[in-house]
């Protein structure tokens, strides 16, 4: 992936560092104030702007963005930290209006800020898959897990976008590192799940899901468990085990009746019973949430 140079505006090609007074103290701009202290008015200046509820203006981000590049050309010294992170937020507003260009020169500051860390990398990644340039975002998933090798989300991004574009033995080697990097986790239990069930490998991927269903129940995320009860649904009917595929596809109606997929895949498994009238019901609830939403 090409990476994208910093904006220079014309304004910023113009500012020269100046020297330190004899004396050794700070040189004041033309309001008197040392450039640190003016440096963090701008900061908190911009952090005002972006704690506003509704979306700004693109000028509007357009000039913090400008006046925080100043500020890192200048006095670069109040991002230490956690403050880099104001990168981040200029750069999801960004992306609100469709800017990914602007969007990535802001989170690539944010990684020239923090060596050490892959965040900047982790949204850069969630951005340009959002916008469909998948080699693009399996790019910077790699270019992060160069900094952070045993970081799970990336290695797990990163599987995601692999298994998307069939690329089954690189999402297998991306999970395994999530999974090393995070045993416990049970959303790297729930994507090896889902990679079992692309190879056909049913046995282990029920494994996989009942694992990640405990950690989803304990944890009460009830989209986890939903897609679960799914998995081990679809594991289940192709094991032939029809009972247990209606037990938890049971399961996963009840938790969520307005989800057509739970339905289809029930009417499936009673289509396969035999159970002509419950197929009947549950296909067309599934076509008519379907269309619903």
């Amino acid at each position: 992936m090409r990476k994208l140079t910093l904006l220079r505006t014309a304004e910023t090609e113009r500012r020269k560092p100046e020297a330190k007074n004899a004396d050794g103290t700070e040189p004041k701009d033309r309001t008197g104030k040392g450039k640190l202290e003016a440096a963090r008015g701008k900061m908190e200046w911009a952090e005002e702007l972006l704690d506003q509820e509704r979306p700004l203006r693109l000028n509007q981000l357009q000039r913090i963005y400008s006046e925080l590049l100043g500020v890192k050309e200048e006095a670069p010294e109040p991002f230490a930290g956690d403050a880099a992170y104001l990168w981040e937020r200029l750069a999801f507003a960004f992306n609100y209006y469709g800017q990914l260009k602007q969007a990535e020169r802001c989170l690539r500051i944010q990684a020239e800020l923090q060596p050490d860390q892959s965040d900047a990398f982790l949204n850069l990644g969630v951005f340009l898959t959002d916008a469909g340039y998948y080699d693009a975002a399996i790019a910077t998933c790699r270019e992060g897990l160069k900094r952070t090798p045993n970081c799970e989300f990336l290695n797990y991004n990163l599987a995601g976008l692999a298994s998307l574009l069939g690329r089954q033995d690189l999402a297998q080697s991306a999970l395994n590192e999530a999974l090393v990097a995070n045993p416990s986790r049970g959303l790297n239990q729930l994507a090896k799940g889902n990679l079992c069930l692309e190879r056909n490998e049913y046995e282990v991927a029920v494994q996989y899901f009942q694992e990640a269903l405990a950690w989803a129940v304990e944890e009460e995320l009830p989209g986890q468990q939903l897609e679960c009860l799914q998995g081990l649904g679809v594991a289940y009917l192709n094991l032939e085990e029809l009972d247990k595929a209606r037990a938890v596809l049971e399961q996963a109606v009840d938790l969520d009746p307005s989800c057509s997929a739970s339905h289809e895949l029930l009417a499936y498994c009673h289509k396969r019973l035999g159970n002509e009238w419950l197929y009947r019901h549950h296909l067309k609830q599934a076509r008519d949430l379907a269309r619903y939403f």
